[in-house]
């Protein structure tokens, strides 16, 4: 490879803060808030023009259940956002299904009601590295490469980035090195559900604003549609769709599922799966139009921006959590969030088949935990990561991936920089787990 030798430059430090948070996903913008409500004057860097990720740049939604008796999932700042959202139209009465757009708007508002700093449009470049301790972040923006300086870190990229830069040891993919397949989202609207919904009464199909590759008569459906040359292989492999609050003729998809290899987060594999997503999604817009009665007229509204990463770095932390910990239930002292939400490994290289989980578990306890410490890099005293890219194996981070784990996650995370910040030294490995756990209000018993 050729190499291009840069002549040293001199990069500002434009300020300093108690705590820098990297990219605003669902762990990031939970994470900032978090430690700026404690008193932490907290800065959150995100590459995009808003905050949450996944779910408002990505159109992930909605949440994915927890499956735990008397426990609906949400941490303290969780349920903060769902109020808010109730009082603007941008969620249902069972909380788990959200407007992306009324996300982001209130994501920002409570940040700002918090005093947490936001620099959007920001990407993370480098970062200054002494012994075990990260001084300063490099950035880059239109008003070129910039520093910032923290007392701690916590990088909430989902690709371990920060950890990744200063050469900390992390894994990815599974046991071939071949990370989850990735989707491309998108909206429709202009869709009449009267028609839409007596059809799918027809098939034996009565969920509300849902439908997907298993319920009934969509396999004969989608397979006529490929036998048709509507669809590809490709495109009829994954295919789910859900209702969007405060928006009577719209529907969200969980689809076009692409393809993967080792390394999803290459930007040239990126491009490609946005250029090959846009194609896709064009002809799902013909087969939902030609074959789904009540979408003659419906059109597309938007596209993700964000290419939807279920997995592609995990970092080597305190503690793994392991699928063991997952089928055994386990439980911890330090333990912020907790589910039952099962392994979720898409492709055709399903690792998951065959494991069965921990069968004398009585009803009540059958969920487990995920501790403070599979946030704590093994070789970084003062830098913390939060959501889909903490330390855990393959298999158990396909459980543990979904919004309500990495939203406890960031919040954790956050109320650790907080503590943290007040040391004279910052070492999260010195933190107790357990005071985060009270701080999150996870209970012992649900």
């Amino acid at each position: 490879m050729n190499t291009l030798h840069i002549p040293e430059k001199k990069i500002p430090v434009i300020d300093t803060f108690d705590t820098v948070v990297l990219g605003g996903g669902t762990a990031g913008a939970f994470a900032g808030i978090a430690a700026a409500r404690r008193g932490s004057r907290t800065l959150i860097i995100e590459q995009f023009g808003a905050l949450g990720g996944s779910a408002t740049t990505g159109l992930v939604l909605p949440l994915m259940l927890l499956h735990i008796k008397n426990y609906d999932g949400h941490c303290p700042l969780s349920a903060e956002l769902v109020e808010r959202l109730r009082t603007v139209g941008g969620t249902e009465e069972d909380a788990n299904s959200f407007d992306p757009v009324m996300v982001q708007i209130t994501l920002e508002d409570m940040a700002a009601d918090s005093n947490c700093d936001i620099l959007y449009y920001t990407t993370l470049v480098d970062a200054v590295l002494e012994d075990r301790t990260i001084t300063h972040v490099i950035v880059n923006n239109k008003n070129g490469l910039a520093a910032y300086k923290a007392k701690c870190f916590i990088d909430c990229t989902g690709d371990a980035d920060l950890i990744k830069l200063v050469g900390a040891s992390y894994q990815s993919g599974n046991h071939n090195r071949v990370n989850q397949p990735v989707s491309l989202r998108f909206d429709m609207a202009g869709i009449d559900f009267e028609r839409f919904h007596a059809y799918m009464r027809s098939l034996g199909n009565d969920q509300y604003k849902y439908f997907a590759m298993n319920t009934p008569g969509m396999k004969d459906i989608i397979r006529k549609a490929y036998e048709n040359g509507v669809l590809t292989e490709q495109d009829a492999c994954y295919f789910q769709a859900f209702g969007i609050p405060g928006r009577p003729d719209g529907m969200n998809f969980n689809c076009p599922e692409l393809t993967t290899k080792e390394n999803v987060v290459d930007a040239e594999f990126m491009t490609q799966k946005q250029l090959e997503g846009k194609k896709a999604i064009m002809r799902l817009r013909k087969f939902l139009r030609d074959y789904i009665p009540g979408f003659e007229n419906a059109y597309i509204t938007s596209i993700a921006q964000l290419v939807g990463f279920r997995e592609s770095r995990r970092i080597e932390a305190e503690y793994m959590l392991t699928i063991e910990d997952v089928l055994t239930y386990r439980k911890f002292p330090d333990g912020i969030a907790a589910s039952h939400y099962p392994i979720d490994v898409h492709g055709v290289d399903d690792v998951s088949l065959g494991l069965k989980y921990q069968h004398d578990v009585p009803v009540d306890e059958q969920y487990w935990e995920v501790p403070f410490r599979v946030m704590i890099p093994k070789t970084l005293d003062n830098v913390l990561t939060a959501g889909r890219c903490a330390g855990m194996d393959f298999r158990a981070q396909s459980a543990a991936r979904i919004q309500p784990t990495c939203r406890s996650m960031g919040e954790a995370a956050g109320i650790a920089a907080a503590m943290a910040v007040k040391n004279e030294a910052v070492r999260f490995n010195e933190i107790d787990g357990t005071a985060v756990r009270r701080e999150i209000r996870l209970p012992d018993k649900f």
